[in-house]
């Protein structure tokens, strides 16, 4: 009789009731640790975004940066350009006016400057070498934005970033207010933003609002003559 007795309490375990209350248990905190582990990925990719980003147009700003502060330098004398108004004088700081707006920057420079003049030292009136006539295009094509660099010379085409969501150019005068004529720029302000979209919900744990990084750069263009304007 001792020995049935202990065969029973050996053989005993958990009710159906108590596996289910386990189990119970169990799901809720899977789930909430699923959630989150979701939420800790969402905020992950969304800081990916931000420095991949922040790195694309801080390469471009000081591309763009560098490579503009050179319009209008050596420009040789009756140096002149083509548009559908007909055939124009570039401006004294360089600037193609029909080709500068909000999102795009087209500029010329001599940066050769001996390769543009004739034997007796005169100026012929071209730029001809590379990297001497270039825009800088902001470019959207359906979901995709990039920021272009184009030789106008050779024809040699560069993404300098694919990460970025706008850019502005602003053309400032010596005092620093937006110019009704290209020709009188002096300054230009460029921004470059990239937006951060919403993570999660509000009121919840991990949530970040939407948001916008800018990075700008004011670019002196130290060649143009101010007393030509």
């Amino acid at each position: 009789m001792h020995h049935t007795a202990h065969r029973v309490k050996i053989e005993s375990g958990f009710s159906i009731m108590e596996l289910l209350v386990a189990m119970t248990v169990m799901m809720v905190i899977m789930g909430a640790a699923t959630t989150l582990l979701v939420g800790a990925f969402n905020v992950r990719a969304r800081e990916d975004r931000r420095s991949e980003g922040t790195s694309d147009a801080r390469r471009a700003l000081n591309i763009i940066t560098r490579e503009v502060a050179n319009a209008g330098y050596q420009l040789p004398a009756n140096l002149t350009y083509s548009s559908p108004a007909g055939t124009r004088s570039v401006p004294a700081n360089g600037l193609i006016p029909e080709d500068c707006n909000a999102q795009a920057i087209t500029f010329v420079t001599n940066l050769n400057a001996q390769g543009d003049f004739d034997s007796g030292g005169a100026a012929n009136g071209q730029i001809a070498e590379a990297d001497e006539a270039i825009k800088f295009q902001f470019v959207q094509d359906g979901a995709s934005s990039f920021m272009v660099r184009r030789d106008l010379i050779t024809g040699d085409s560069l993404v300098l970033a694919n990460r970025i969501d706008g850019v502005q150019f602003t053309f400032l005068d010596a005092a620093g207010n937006p110019v009704a004529n290209i020709a009188n720029t002096v300054t230009i302000n460029i921004r470059v933003w990239v937006t951060l979209n919403q993570v999660g919900q509000a009121g919840q744990a991990g949530y970040q609002a939407p948001g916008q990084v800018s990075l700008s750069s004011n670019v002196n263009l130290r060649n143009a003559k101010l007393d030509t304007f």
